[in-house]
């Protein structure tokens, strides 16, 4: 698999950017497909244009990126001249705004462009097929990991676990600490914490510094922290320094650290024998398995079927996936894999790209 270059990357997306604001025509746009990333200044969304990119090369396309910004407006309106003037060959979609798309979806269907949407719903919209994350697996599978590194630390599992359980605006990171919680919650002798303290490192660090302070007021420790992303374990990170409470896996005195994501950054982290383990999510098969999709069945004149099982020629985390029929049309949840330091180097994660 050819290795993502993240800066290179976001100077393809700042190009096409300026080509598609161009108005540019529809001719020779039928070997294009676009896709419409939230913004480019965060790794993990370069990281899934990319596999959108990727995958439309190998398909014997041309990928190209157009980027929102964090600004729900701008994407609309890029995405209607994407519909309107470029009718290019399928769109590829991780919307801002998960309500104020639909209406340009439409359009889009109307005109017959395949359309996959990725990482976040289009509310109130059908479309060709939806890619997304198993956010509420990726909770129990970190849940699970928790109980098991208890039980090997105490015999048992019990102890203070914490779960930064993230903004309640985030259907994702209500969904993780929703699966999260549900495995903790089956064993009484675990004492858990919910604080909001993601996904802003600044906040986690606060919000942890406070949960620590109050703990030693009780007598008791921390045994465990889990969080919802990887930019509020970089706060966690800082905040066990702070208290003199980091130390390697394994010695006195470790905090054990479950991490989402799969930024490079934690992984080291991982690998270095800080952080336990890491809940990472296929961030690359995201963008390319959806393209692969368009590819096989609408792009080729067919339904993408909303029952069965698809395998992608990319290599993505994902081997196979399986096709079932969500609120928006066929829809692909992608399983979540959890990685210690023996798996955390695998080049198939996003955050190891072009190491």
């Amino acid at each position: 698999m050819k290795k993502i270059g993240l800066a290179a990357a976001l100077v393809a997306a700042a190009m096409t950017l300026t080509a598609c604001g161009s108005g540019a025509g529809s001719a020779g746009t039928a070997g294009e497909i676009w896709y419409s990333t939230k913004n480019s200044t965060e790794q993990v969304h370069i990281a899934m244009g990319q596999g959108v990119t990727d995958a439309a090369k190998m398909l014997g396309y041309t990928g190209k990126v157009v980027v929102a910004e964090a600004d729900a407006a701008k994407q609309n309106d890029q995405l209607n001249n994407l519909v309107q003037n470029v009718k290019p060959a399928a769109i590829v979609v991780n919307p801002y705004d998960s309500d104020s798309v639909s209406d340009v979806l439409a359009r889009a269907k109307d005109a017959k462009i395949p359309v996959a949407v990725i990482d976040n719903k289009a509310n109130n919209a059908q479309v060709d097929v939806s890619v997304l994350f198993d956010s509420k697996k990726s909770g129990e599978m970190a849940g699970e990991k928790a109980v098991e590194l208890l039980t090997k630390k105490y015999g048992q599992p019990k102890g203070v676990v914490v779960d930064m359980y993230g903004e309640v605006v985030s259907q994702v990171f209500k969904e993780r600490a929703e699966g999260f919680e549900a495995v903790i919650k089956k064993y009484p002798n675990i004492q858990l914490v919910s604080v909001l303290g993601a996904p802003q490192a600044d906040k986690a660090t606060s919000a942890l510094n406070n949960v620590i302070a109050d703990t030693k007021a009780s007598g008791k420790s921390i045994d465990l922290v889990n969080t919802p992303t990887d930019t509020a374990t970089l706060g966690v990170i800082e905040s066990l320094k702070t208290n003199n409470m980091w130390q390697k896996v394994g010695t006195a005195g470790h905090v054990m650290v479950i991490s989402h994501d799969g930024l490079g950054d934690v992984l080291q982290q991982v690998k270095d024998g800080y952080v336990d383990a890491e809940v990472v999510i296929d961030v690359l098969g995201v963008g390319g398995i959806a393209t692969e999709l368009l590819k096989a069945y609408p792009m080729s004149g067919n339904p993408v079927p909303t029952s069965g099982t698809f395998t992608p020629k990319g290599q993505y985390l994902n081997k196979e996936v399986t096709l079932t029929s969500g609120d928006n049309g066929p829809t692909v949840l992608l399983d979540p894999v959890v990685v210690d330091a023996s798996s955390a180097g695998n080049p198939l994660i996003w955050g190891n790209a072009g190491k």
